[in-house]
């Protein structure tokens, strides 16, 4: 079965791209854990998050985007969070002026691409770095700098923009930790001999499912894994900075993330525009993991205040799966949100076709059925009480939307469609980002007085 799976993949990456027949997005449930009907999820969306503050009239969302598996700074491929802005302005109808991501973070300076600089900034260690010991007694491995984070801003009209933060971690953590024990098998490093032996089609597999892909999964599984939750705390506290007036110019070129999240906690008196959450598989992960330790580690800190009210767009979410990581023999720990603000909303986008995701009110009720209950007595009903208990103890509400748009590999043999479009390519479909802008209500997509509006060329 396992070579069967490989072999799959190897298909689905020669074939890409022979559809000649693109399915049409199918959002298949809306379904919200806090109720007890199906295909009943509701979410507010970003346009509606955006809001003004200190009497502006301009309404401003943060958008805090952060990526999952696979070379997300290859300069072959899209940038990061392109097509996802790329999308909001098509939703709006509006065209994107200028080389928008021309960055520093995730983008390699040439003559029609020059770097930037001031809307750029490094997350680092610290004055000391990270040394971590590997199986070899006496060779270590040294981390310093731990992400790169950009600002992208699109104006939509003069009452509304959104500003995307964009976090990069990969290529920082590949150069550090990943290269050293999986690099002498790559394609594109300079002991690629072995690699270029290989089939060309086993070597791409290799390259982008493993090499660039599970390693980082099991990389953030092991100690590293906290490096990079800090890494994005950090990046989320440089982030509220600026957002509150504090550029990244003046913070930077880098800071530590123990210096990012002082200095936010110094100027939490300045208000910011409320704070959104997008992120990409493994990405889903990181952000759930880094907010329920802000939400259960006992204090009160600029974090929390983030959280509070936002909502969390998971894309290809990895929950369930990566959960497994989490197994302890110690009590999980209970959310602590403040009473007084809305708790976060978990927004869980799921391709029913991807192999690596899993949605999560399912995973739950799954879970919950396990529970171990001592004599003879029944297990308790997953109904409404329980199910906003599991909400409560956990910090977050949660919302399944259970979509359909990947493309089969052949247009005639629909019953095989492409795994790797399933898992990374939802900001590709204009209606998902639709979805994501306004919201929906009681498990319908919400068109009511959202300024953004579908392509008439999809209809």
């Amino acid at each position: 079965m396992f070579m069967r799976l490989i072999l799959t993949f190897v298909l689905a990456i020669i074939l890409l791209g022979c559809s000649s027949n693109p399915n049409k997005l199918k959002i298949m449930q809306i379904n919200g854990l806090s109720a007890d009907l199906n295909n009943d999820g509701s979410f507010k969306g970003l346009e509606f998050l955006a809001n003004s503050v200190d009497g502006e009239a301009l309404n401003r969302v943060n958008i805090f985007y952060v990526h999952g598996i696979g070379w997300t700074e290859d300069p072959e491929n899209d940038p990061l969070a392109e097509r996802f802005l790329e999308g909001i302005a098509q939703a709006y109808d509006l065209e994107i002026q200028g080389n928008v991501l021309a960055s520093q973070c995730g983008v390699t300076a040439s003559e029609d691409k020059p770097k930037r600089t001031g809307n750029s900034l490094d997350i680092t260690t610290g004055p000391e770095p990270i040394i971590y010991q590997t199986v070899i007694p006496g060779v270590e491995l040294i981390l310093d700098k731990l992400v790169c984070m950009d600002r992208q801003t699109l104006k939509v009209t003069d009452n509304l923009e959104y500003v995307v933060y964009r976090v990069f971690w990969d290529e920082i953590f590949w150069d550090r930790l990943q290269d050293p024990h999986v690099g002498q098998d790559d394609h594109i490093g300079p002991f690629r001999g072995l690699a270029e032996l290989r089939r060309k089609y086993n070597r791409r597999l290799k390259d982008e499912m493993v090499n660039y892909g599970f390693s980082d999964a099991v990389m953030y599984l092991g100690p590293a894994g906290q490096e990079i939750r800090n890494a994005v705390k950090g990046a989320m506290c440089a982030a509220r900075l600026d957002a509150a007036g504090y550029p990244l110019a003046q913070q930077g070129p880098e800071i530590s993330a123990l210096k990012a999240c002082q200095n936010a906690t110094n100027a939490s008196s300045i208000t910011a525009n409320q704070f959104a959450f997008v992120s990409e598989s493994l990405g889903s992960k990181i952000t759930f993991d880094v907010m329920r330790e802000a939400l259960t580690d006992g204090k009160s800190t600029i974090l929390d205040d983030m959280i509070a009210g936002t909502e969390i767009y998971m894309l290809a979410n990895q929950i369930a799966l990566l959960s497994l990581s989490d197994l302890s023999k110690e009590p999980a720990k209970f959310a602590q949100n403040n009473p007084e603000k809305t708790r976060p909303r978990v927004v869980a986008f799921s391709e029913i076709n991807d192999f690596l995701s899993y949605e999560v009110n399912p995973f739950f009720q799954n879970l919950w059925n396990r529970q171990y209950i001592s004599g003879d007595g029944p297990v308790p009903a997953f109904d409404y009480h329980a199910r906003e208990e599991l909400s409560k103890n956990l910090g977050f509400d949660f919302v399944d939307i259970r979509l359909e748009f990947a493309d089969p590999i052949i247009s005639v043999i629909k019953n095989f469609v492409d795994p790797l479009q399933a898992h990374s390519k939802h900001v590709a479909e204009p209606e998902l980002v639709l979805l994501m802008l306004c919201g929906a209500n009681n498990g319908d997509f919400n068109q009511e007085n959202c300024l953004a509006e579908a392509d008439d060329d999809d209809d």
